[in-house]
């Protein structure tokens, strides 16, 4: 949910469905399947960890089933990710790399968590004829109490939002000067991946990280690497009752997505409360254009839909809510990549 979107492309063309790919659309679950099994089993880190095995050897170690372990192998021969040697032991390739747990550019958090969004799309039925999240329908729940109560998924969940933090929004950081600040809050700033970033970039800075309590509980494991943890205060709490103040940049990274608008409009109030007339807030997002929407951007918005039963909005529609919040300036900043930033000011200057 809270970004858990897949990435919006930059390209405004159309791609139809050619009638010769709709078998390959109908499949496409069978491959999606086979990369969650692939993550969940550990089998890219334990190829990598313990030499390479041939099919016997490999279903030995992880007490599987020969046969269909064979089958399995050589589908992710035929997709890329794992090769074959002289003595037909299997590698991983340069793709299947990536699924490791210690690659730097890992996205094992990615496709876990995707196994969690794959039977709420089951139900995408539910969310186009009642306009609510199939996920609350599939698991009789909402995906953040859900992910409340099961700390495995929370913590995928968690592992994918530094992930889609370290492709998305760290590459655009240079687009925002933030060494006219002195305390940012990060509202919403789940383990710290982003803090920590403009917190290494801005070795003057001083930061708040604010989150629920199951998800900030992370951030050590983030700022102490990083070497900042010393600059920053982890703070538990609700962005609907109240937030903390005191900060002269508040940032909201891929929160108001989540919500529809009156849970939005609240958290924009209260973090106007929160605000001075000098602060200013920092608004990373996804921003819709109000029309040409490629297939990514409409598979992203319903992504949202049935995950959290709100889709995406338009650049009009964050000002709307902005202006009944409160804030009276707004500027978009053009994008380098998916993530729009907007900076919001509760004056006009």
């Amino acid at each position: 949910m809270k970004s858990y979107s897949s990435q919006i492309g930059p390209s405004t063309a159309k791609n139809p469905l050619l009638p010769e790919r709709l078998q390959e659309a109908l499949n496409g679950y069978q491959l999606t399947q086979a990369l969650c099994t692939t993550a969940q089993l550990g089998l890219a880190d334990l190829i990598h960890n313990n030499g390479d095995k041939n099919r016997k050897e490999l279903a030995s170690q992880m007490g599987a089933d020969e046969i269909i372990l064979g089958q399995f192998m050589e589908l992710l021969l035929a997709l890329g990710v794992v090769e074959k040697n002289k003595k037909n032991h299997y590698q991983l390739t340069e793709l299947g790399a990536l699924l490791r747990s210690d690659h730097p550019n890992s996205i094992l958090g990615s496709v876990r968590s995707t196994a969690l969004a794959y039977p709420a799309w089951g139900n995408l039925a539910h969310s186009v004829q009642t306009g609510k999240a199939a996920f609350d329908q599939t698991f009789q729940m909402s995906f953040y109490e859900y992910l409340a109560q099961n700390g495995g998924d929370n913590n995928d969940f968690n592992q994918w939002m530094e992930e889609s933090t370290r492709d998305w929004i760290l590459p655009s950081l240079e687009i925002y000067n933030f060494s006219a600040f002195h305390h940012f809050v990060d509202i919403g700033g789940s383990t710290g991946r982003l803090t920590a970033a403009v917190l290494t970039r801005y070795p003057n800075l001083q930061a708040t990280i604010f989150d629920q309590a199951h998800v900030v509980m992370g951030a050590k494991k983030v700022l102490e690497p990083a070497g900042v943890s010393h600059r920053c205060t982890i703070m538990a709490g609700d962005f609907f009752e109240s937030i903390p103040a005191r900060g002269d940049l508040y940032i909201i990274s891929r929160v108001l997505l989540n919500w529809d608008d009156d849970h939005a409009l609240k958290i924009l109030k209260n973090c106007r409360a929160a605000m001075d007339d000098s602060a200013r807030l920092l608004i990373m997002d996804f921003v819709l254009p109000n029309k040409d929407l490629t297939v990514s951007q409409l598979l992203s918005s319903l992504h949202l839909q049935v995950l959290g039963g709100n889709p995406m909005r338009t650049e009009d529609q964050y000002k709307k809510l902005l202006f009944l919040a409160g804030f009276k300036g707004f500027k978009l900043i053009p994008p380098r990549g998916a993530i729009s930033f907007m900076e919001v000011r509760p004056d006009q200057t």
